[in-house]
């Protein structure tokens, strides 16, 4: 086999890494809007309290980002412990040790802001008062302001995911159009934004949307959800209450990314927007092959004009991450198509990455050959990158 990981070394892309920024450095990185959140972020910071001492996930512990970097603790140190998990410049030395040429990184500290921008009340996030949910809009803001500043200081490196809450209550098609060009505007080349909360709340295949979707298309900006971005698809109050709230996570956790990606497709989206790139990022992808088997089994009763199958626009206009635990090689045995789909991502420096993800990736992929390889670790992921 001539596809090797030596071979990918220095053009691997990693479609899902983090900014993890410890509490304690906001006001140091975000200036007074860090300093802001940490006086007014009752919400998530009673979250983060609820970690464990000592686990690599816990933000409010006083951690340096110094940890020597070598091939081993990039690969086994994880969340605030891992090198490179605040400092960006020593982030892309980390990237060159672990063989990856571009990343795509979404937000810890914006991440913390959409949480309770969109009024927490989520596993150990208490519900947020309006206050909160106010400076958890500005939060975004400010991320999104960091965000386009390291994009555009590391174009070819390092692509920090900017954010929009587009599901915010007080949103209109026009308004929401604005703030995803404002965004674009800073420099970001991809945008996180909500699958739970409908979108100014219309569907998403809605035509009144299309001048949003335009945005995209015509700045080559990659749209992106990642958890969690899901928040608000079960707003009821029984799902929120239930004894063990993790078992209706465990079920439901896809639904909001399925039920969004399939009304862009029935909905005609990418016919009106050939240009439209869309990355389903941390979703896992075990729900994708049934959605399009689903839609294709019964495509040919549904009135519809669109030019392609379900699987064509899958190919053509969306990625999909895999997770360092999903048997992508079950996936692909039932579905080929996702061979040109899904796509290696490391989670760094999040736990749930695993340790030495890019070696046992690779061991799982490997047995359906080089071209597949390729595609995998670098080709696929292009299409969110360039």
């Amino acid at each position: 086999m001539s596809a090797t990981l030596e071979s990918l070394r220095g053009r691997i892309g990693d479609v899902d890494a983090h900014e993890f920024i410890p509490v304690h450095r906001f006001p140091e990185i975000f200036g007074e809007m860090g300093q802001r959140f940490i006086d007014n972020g009752k919400c998530v910071l009673d979250g983060l309290l609820a970690m464990p001492e000592g686990h690599p996930h816990r933000l409010t512990e006083k951690i340096w980002d110094d940890e020597k970097i070598t091939e081993q603790t990039v690969w086994e140190k994880k969340g605030i412990y891992a090198p490179g998990h605040a400092d960006f410049d020593r982030r892309l030395a980390v990237m060159d040790a672990m063989g990856v040429r571009t990343e795509l990184v979404f937000p810890g500290f914006g991440l913390l802001g959409l949480i309770q921008a969109l009024g927490g009340g989520q596993g150990t996030f208490p519900v947020a008062t309006a206050k909160e949910i106010a400076i958890g809009r500005e939060v975004i803001k400010e991320h999104n302001k960091w965000a386009g500043r390291l994009t555009r200081k590391h174009p070819q490196r390092l692509r920090i995911v900017g954010m929009i809450s587009s599901g915010d209550p007080d949103l209109t098609p026009e308004l929401l159009t604005k703030r995803a060009q404002e965004v674009i505007d800073l420099g970001v080349k991809a945008i996180q934004i909500s699958s739970g909360e409908p979108p100014a709340g219309l569907s998403p295949a809605d035509t009144k949307l299309d001048a949003f979707y335009d945005v995209f298309a015509q700045t080559n900006t990659v749209l992106t959800v990642h958890p969690p971005s899901q928040l608000g698809y079960r707003k009821t109050d029984v799902w929120q209450n239930m004894a063990r709230p993790d078992l209706a996570t465990l079920v439901s956790f896809h639904q909001a990314m399925e039920n969004f990606l399939g009304l862009l497709i029935v909905g005609g989206v990418f016919d009106r927007h050939p240009n439209l790139r869309v990355g389903m990022i941390e979703t896992h992808t075990s729900w994708i092959g049934p959605l399009i088997e689903r839609l294709e089994i019964g495509f040919s009763g549904i009135p519809t004009n669109l030019a392609l199958k379900p699987s064509e626009y899958l190919v053509r206009n969306v990625r999909a991450s895999v997770l360092h635990d999903e048997p992508v090689d079950r996936w692909l045995e039932r579905y080929p198509y996702l061979e040109d789909v899904v796509c290696w991502s490391s989670d760094y420096p999040h736990v749930e990455g695993g340790q030495w993800a890019l070696r046992d990736a690779y061991k799982r992929v490997a047995p359906f050959g080089d071209s597949f390889v390729e595609k995998y670790f670098v080709k696929n992921s292009e299409l969110l990158f360039d």
